[in-house]
């Protein structure tokens, strides 16, 4: 008997030392993308909270919303996402970016975003050092290796002198891409085709009217609209037998011919290391903007030999992953 009074008591200060009962506390968090395309950033992040011990049903609760390239619904979401005021809200993408800053504007509520060519120049911070807000996170510097994607797209087809790249005037990311592509596009001889869009009707319609010899490659500057119209994209490619460079594994696994761009997997867990940081009760305006750790460059050397592409040696040396 005074054995289980003695065991009764020690288990009471191990589940109850202070003499009352605490719960631990369930994590809210809003999660907000604007395409399906960056499917793998969303998954990275939720991969790196698990590795940070936020366990989904457990001790963290997720509310997920996927606009899928319609920026109407990207607005709608945000303000749903809002009104259940989570502990924090992670976006991926400018155009989810700056619908939930748009919403967050007068609440307390941190934001992690990811898939952000340009907080600073997009307005979302002030500073890579400190945003002044209630916003922090990831860049994916598409901006910045905008001119580095098309040498790549030179240097696996050496022939290329007419390129398409479609982007929307107002977005933050492709549209000082496409800026960057065209500059690059000078100093190699290369003429970028440059088409503002506003939805994806318009782009359809202008890959459409493409007659073979209009031009040699399509080209996403990194605009989310225009990656959501991957399989539009993908569609004109094998019909005018010529290459599609894009950003990401998934998009090559849809029949891009090349993708370049940042891991978006692994720029996920870097945001979740933020994320954890906030709910550890950093503030925002405390953590520096942080630059991508990986980039990848996938190739379908499927699909390009099935349209009959051939790609340098030089350039398929450098791929990270070939699907064949």
């Amino acid at each position: 008997m005074i054995f289980l009074f003695a065991l009764a008591a020690v288990f009471f200060l191990i589940v109850n030392p202070f003499g009352e009962r605490k719960e631990s506390k369930i994590f809210h968090v809003g999660l907000l993308q604007m395409a399906s395309t960056v499917n793998a950033n969303i998954e990275g992040f939720k991969a790196g909270m698990e590795e940070l011990g936020y366990e989904e049903g457990i001790n963290i609760l997720y509310d997920y919303k996927n606009a899928e390239g319609d920026m109407d619904l990207t607005k709608k979401y945000a303000k749903e996402i809002v009104a259940k005021n989570p502990d924090l809200i992670f976006t991926n993408t400018s155009p989810a970016t700056q619908a939930i800053k748009d919403e967050t504007a007068s609440k307390n509520i941190p934001v992690v975003f990811s898939m952000v060519a340009d907080p600073v120049g997009a307005g979302f911070v002030a500073s890579i050092q400190s945003s002044g807000n209630n916003l922090c996170g990831t860049s994916c510097a598409y901006i910045d290796i905008a001119p580095k994607r098309l040498e790549f797209l030179k240097e696996a087809f050496p022939g290329i002198k007419k390129v398409l790249v479609f982007y929307r005037p107002e977005d933050k990311s492709g549209a000082p891409a496409t800026e960057a592509i065209k500059k690059a596009g000078q100093k190699l001889g290369i003429k970028i085709i440059d088409k503002p869009i506003s939805n994806s009707d318009e782009i359809k319609s202008v890959l459409e009217a493409l007659a073979p010899g209009d031009v040699d490659a399509l080209m996403d500057p990194a605009d989310s609209m225009v990656t959501a119209n991957v399989d539009s994209l993908v569609m004109a490619s094998r019909r005018l037998k010529i290459p599609l460079i894009m950003m990401s594994d998934l998009e090559a696994e849809k029949g891009a011919t090349i993708t370049y761009g940042v891991d978006y997997s692994d720029l996920g867990k870097q945001s979740a290391y933020i994320a954890d940081k906030i709910l550890k009760g950093a503030e925002p305006a405390e953590i520096p903007i942080e630059m991508p750790r990986k980039f990848r460059i996938v190739m379908n050397l499927k699909v390009a030999s099935e349209i009959g592409l051939e790609i340098s040696d030089d350039a398929i040396i450098r791929a990270s992953r070939k699907i064949d």
